[in-house]
């Protein structure tokens, strides 16, 4: 038996059949609009989609397993909808403890550690199994996240050589495992103007669940948007073969959308074209 979780010869990006697509950026910035863009998109080519965030939330036994979302006769789908953190064990503990805004605090190494085992469950369980059967897999977020968001952390703990951070993100099997099957296509929304950001947030918080947030705060944000703008965290992904295209949010939800089903389609032609 193949553990692809623990040996890097085990697995190999050459293995992989089916695209995987991320959306990476800062917190309020539209990755929401743009993941139900790709979602729309998907169905309006008549591919079954499967949404492992809402099956997560509505089954006990958490993440799905491949045999819920490709099991044919009884059970096949085109497209898995999945999410970073997960919303399931160590995920859900990222999310509502971790991360969360309270009088608890977790320092940026267990931050790291944390994301790379709720990743690695994730890749193992979810990702590489759909990828490997020939279906499409569109996450919003992954080890990018963690790049920026975890340094911007270890920085404010004293930590102010980036390289050295990010090589020990990098040395966390899970991290390690999501570049091995990097993304095919990594989106990632920029913003100009944080105050409008920050604006933005708040009004969100009138309709919508609040996530109280660690990393809810406008120097924050700035920061992580720089960073996301990169061209080290770019190069990253270029190395492993990734497509790493930008959008601007800043300009309305519509075009951030019309932006998204732009690049989706220029990039699935390519695909073809190849």
């Amino acid at each position: 038996m193949n553990d692809i979780s623990g040996n890097p010869q085990a697995i190999s990006r050459k293995e992989k059949r089916g695209l995987f697509v991320v959306v990476d950026g800062i917190d309020g910035i539209g990755k929401g609009e743009i993941e139900r863009a790709l979602v729309q998109y998907e169905q309006r080519l008549n591919r079954a989609v499967f949404d492992s965030i809402s099956f997560s939330k509505a089954n006990s036994k958490g993440l799905p397993e491949l045999k819920d979302f490709w099991n044919p006769p009884e059970t096949y789908y085109d497209t898995i909808i999945t999410a970073e953190p997960t919303y399931a064990g160590i995920g859900h503990v990222i999310r509502n403890e971790i991360i969360a805004l309270s009088d608890r605090k977790y320092s940026f190494e267990t931050q790291i550690e944390a994301y790379a085992l709720d990743r690695l469950v994730s890749m193992v369980r979810v990702v590489i199994p759909a990828l490997k059967h020939g279906l499409r897999v569109v996450q919003s977020r992954n080890v990018a996240s963690t790049l920026v968001y975890q340094t911007i952390k270890a920085e404010e703990a004293g930590h102010n050589n980036a390289k050295e951070v990010r090589k020990k993100i990098l040395s966390y099997r899970g991290n390690a495992l999501a570049l091995e099957w990097a993304p095919d296509l990594l989106i990632i929304p920029i913003i100009k103007s944080i105050p409008a950001l920050m604006h933005r947030i708040e009004e969100r918080k009138k309709t919508q669940k609040d996530d109280k947030a660690i990393f809810d705060n406008s120097l924050f944000l700035r920061k992580a948007n720089a960073l996301y703008a990169s061209t080290w965290l770019k190069k990253i992904f270029l190395e492993r073969g990734t497509i790493v295209r930008y959008l601007d949010a800043g300009i309305s939800p519509e075009t951030t959308r019309q932006q998204a089903i732009n690049i989706y389609k220029e990039f699935l032609e390519s695909c073809r074209l190849n």
